[in-house]
């Protein structure tokens, strides 16, 4: 007999976990030198995704980038898990 995926789960009312996007820029992208800070990549967070264009990701330092030009991780329990 299958189960569904909510059959045996409780839900979580109390320490829900906050998630949040974090994206680095490739380095075989063309903006890689915007996402390097001392020489080193850095995870910004994604801070709006905007509808119907290329460059739909707003990060943290101003910039839009395309979903090619981004490796993705989420933070959970502050530890960054990246995204496949």
């Amino acid at each position: 007999m299958s189960k569904t995926l909510t059959e045996g789960l409780t839900p979580q009312t109390e320490n829900r976990a906050e998630l949040a996007l974090y994206a680095v820029i490739k380095p075989s992208s063309k903006y890689a030198y915007q996402g390097r800070y001392t020489g080193k990549p850095v995870a910004m967070r994604v801070t709006f995704l905007e509808d119907r264009t290329d460059y739909a990701f707003h990060l943290d330092n101003g910039n839009r980038y395309r979903r090619e030009d981004l490796t993705f991780y989420v933070q959970s329990g502050g530890k960054l898990i990246k995204l496949r």
